[in-house]
């Protein structure tokens, strides 16, 4: 049951979800310092500040969501399972973004939501139809397998006796029970427990909850062996996840889904949405129309323009060029924005006279610069406009903030 919610970057009792038995970690949150009204500094006293998306669920199987910033909660059970379905979108489109050190960086959770994801991903895809494998080796065990044993052994005769060796045996691998099962129970046993926010389709088999938390290393051992005997990639991918869901997977006590760059995940829905319904810009202002038959190649190129160091560069997240016009957009996952952004305006000032080469004709008479943040509604304005007096070269130069709405945006990425 989902008891409450906050949104990232926003002040919560810090000490009321932890009578609740709720699980918060440094990271989880900031301490925002109060400034005092007449000397504008700030002093001692703070509240704390929320710096995840995610849930939290203690032992009483009770939920708190935490959603983006700005994004205007209608229905909290409904707008959570959206949530949900966005960040597992992610985490499987982008599996690149959650490997290795980085993992923890991004995402933390108790629960192997990830190794759930790719098995769901598995069962989508390919079903639960799996084939029994027979082997025939040399010395494994089993029943002998003398067709082979004859065909593939050396012969000797000794003292008058015919001998043959090696002996080979052939050994059944029963792929089908085992991987069946461990699915049925990955998949199900995970939709049982977390069905307020999950909304997947369970497997219409039933599973037996205590043999698997009580056989759960020989469980694991097993997929181990049968890890040993398959060379297909999918079924690879497919066993290591499960190996991972069992290894990870523990019994009761208060669990967490944390997504702490919940950034890369504006940055990828905003690029969808922008290949798909961007029109063009007017009045320095993006307008979008209605869904395109053939999307906008929207990319995220990177320039080098240090000549004294080419390893240097910069990489607008939106970028594209028609004609004798360039568009330069940047992603900002922010509640607003305080202040210049001095990256968007030298972004500008770089590409604005770019050529083909150092004696040629600028490429483009037309650079259009936005920063595309989430909103509660649509809405547009100028973030900056230069002053002539400063930069006369640059003096077209504009930024405007273009605030999608971040519900719309989800809805879109999650259809």
């Amino acid at each position: 049951m989902i008891i409450d919610y906050s949104r990232d970057g926003e002040e919560f009792d810090h000490d009321v979800l932890l009578e609740k038995g709720f699980e918060l970690h440094d990271n989880d949150f900031r301490k925002n310092y109060i400034i005092d009204n007449n000397t504008g500094e700030p002093t001692d006293d703070y509240k704390f500040v929320l710096s995840f998306v995610g849930f939290l669920v203690n032992g009483e199987n009770n939920v708190f969501s935490v959603f983006p910033k700005n994004f205007k909660v209608d229905e909290i059970h409904k707008d959570s399972s959206k949530l949900f379905d966005a960040i597992s979108k992610h985490i499987q489109r982008r599996p690149d973004l959650y490997l290795g050190s980085e993992y923890g960086k991004k995402f933390k959770s108790n629960y192997p939501f990830a190794s759930f994801f790719g098995i769901y991903d598995y069962y989508t895809r390919f079903g639960l139809h799996f084939e029994d494998r027979k082997y025939i080796k040399p010395n494994i065990g089993g029943k002998v397998n003398w067709k082979e044993t004859i065909r593939l052994s050396d012969k000797f005769i000794s003292n008058n006796q015919f001998s043959m060796f090696p002996i080979y045996y052939e050994k059944k691998y029963y792929y089908s029970a085992l991987l069946t099962e461990c699915m049925i129970f990955a998949i199900n046993y995970t939709i049982d427990k977390f069905g307020f926010f999950i909304e997947f389709e369970k497997i219409d088999r039933d599973y037996s909850e205590s043999f698997f938390f009580d056989d759960k290393g020989l469980i694991i051992d097993n997929l181990h062996l049968l890890r040993q005997q398959t060379f297909k990639d999918n079924l690879l991918i497919l066993i290591d996840h499960l190996i991972n869901f069992f290894s990870e997977l523990r019994e009761g006590g208060s669990y967490y889904l944390k997504h702490y760059a919940f950034s890369s995940i504006w940055e990828d829905m905003v690029m969808d949405y922008l290949r798909v319904y961007f029109k063009e810009v007017q009045s320095d202002k993006i307008i979008f129309g209605g869904r395109r038959s053939k999307e906008i190649n929207f990319s995220k190129p990177s320039f080098r323009p240090n000549a004294a160091n080419r390893n240097h560069y910069f990489t607008p997240d939106y970028y594209y060029t028609e004609k004798d016009t360039q568009l330069i957009f940047d992603a900002k996952y922010y509640t607003e924005i305080k202040g210049m952004d001095y990256k968007q305006i030298a972004y500008y000032i770089f590409l604005n006279e770019y050529r083909d080469g150092p004696t040629k004709s600028i490429k483009y008479a037309k650079t259009h610069s936005a920063l595309i943040l989430p909103g509660e509604t649509r809405e547009s304005k100028i973030h900056f406009k230069m002053d002539p007096q400063f930069n006369f070269t640059n003096k077209n130069l504009v930024i405007s903030e273009e605030y999608l709405n971040i519900r719309e945006i989800i809805d879109f990425y999650t259809a």
